[in-house]
C-alpha cells in the first residue's frame, strides 16, 4: 500500500466495521478508488468498502462494475455483493434498485439542444482543472452520449448533432444555471439561519440525485475536485428536463 493514510484508514474501518458514521472515512476511500490505477489497490479498496461500507458507496462500486474489459470489474462486484448481504432482507423496493446495474444507467430527458448545453458546460467545469484544459466539447460530449445511450438520430456523432442544431443557446443556459446556483446557496443559508430542516421525502431525492451523480463521475474517470464537481453536476440537471410544450 504506497500511502499510509489510505492503510490506516483501511485497518480502522476494519476494525470498526459497519458503522452508521462511517461516511467521511467512506468518502476518502472512495475518491481513493477512483483515483488509483494500481490494482491490487484498488482491490484492496473495495473489499474493505464492501466489508464495512453503506448503500452510498454503491455508485462508485456500480460504475467500475460495468466497465467491460477491465480488472476492477469482478473487485466491485464482489464489493457491492458483500453490501447488498447486509441489506438484503429489507421490504423496501428502492434499495432493491440500488443493487441493479440498468436503474443507474444515465437518462436524458430534455431536448438536443438542452444536451448540448450540458455538454458545453461540463466542459467548462473539466477544462477549469489544468490537467484537463485540452479537452475539447466534441470529446466530452461523445463520452456523455455514451454515458447516457443517447441516440442521436440522424446523426452520427456530437459534433454533427451541435453543427446541425439550431435554436441551441447555451449561453442563456448556462446564465440559467449560475442563477440556480445562486438560488441554492440562498436557500442553504436561510435553511441554517431559521434552523428549518428539510423533509425526509426531499432529504431521499436529494440523496438519490447525489448517488446518480457519483456514479456518472466515477464514469467520466476526470480527476476533478470531486465534492464541488459534483455539486455542479448535480445544479446542471436542471438542463434535463423534458420539454415544455
Amino acid at each position: 500500500m504506497s500511502d499510509q493514510k489510505i492503510y490506516l484508514t483501511m485497518l480502522r474501518m476494519l476494525k470498526d466495521g459497519y458503522q452508521g458514521n462511517n461516511g467521511e472515512q467512506e468518502l476518502y476511500l472512495l475518491e481513493e478508488l477512483r483515483r488509483t490505477d494500481d490494482i491490487d489497490e484498488f482491490k484492496a479498496i473495495a473489499g474493505v468498502i464492501g466489508a464495512t461500507g453503506g448503500l452510498f458507496c454503491i455508485p462508485t462500486l456500480m460504475a467500475f462494475s460495468v466497465e467491460q474489459g477491465s480488472p476492477k470489474v469482478m473487485p466491485a462486484i464482489f464489493a457491492i455483493t458483500d453490501i447488498h448481504s447486509r441489506v438484503e432482507k429489507t421490504d423496501a423496493p428502492e434499495i432493491h434498485n440500488l443493487f441493479t446495474p440498468a436503474w443507474w444507467q444515465p437518462r436524458w430527458k430534455g431536448s438536443f439542444p438542452a444536451f448540448i448545453s450540458y455538454v458545453f458546460c461540463i466542459t467548462e467545469m473539466i477544462r477549469s482543472v489544468p490537467e484537463h484544459r485540452h479537452e475539447t466539447v466534441d470529446t466530452i460530449g461523445e463520452q456523455l452520449v455514451k454515458e447516457f445511450a443517447l441516440n442521436l438520430f440522424p446523426f452520427e456523432t456530437f459534433r454533427e448533432l451541435r453543427l446541425s442544431t439550431p435554436g441551441c443557446d447555451s449561453e442563456s443556459d448556462i446564465r440559467k444555471l449560475v442563477s440556480e446556483v445562486d438560488g441554492d446557496m440562498l436557500m442553504i443559508s436561510m435553511f441554517k439561519e431559521h434552523n428549518i430542516h428539510k423533509s425526509k421525502e426531499t432529504l431521499y431525492e436529494e440523496n438519490i440525485l447525489n448517488m446518480r451523480c457519483d456514479y456518472l463521475l466515477t464514469r467520466l474517470n476526470f480527476k476533478l475536485e470531486y465534492q464541488l464537481f459534483r455539486y455542479l453536476l448535480k445544479t446542471a440537471e436542471i438542463l434535463n428536463a423534458p420539454e415544455q410544450h
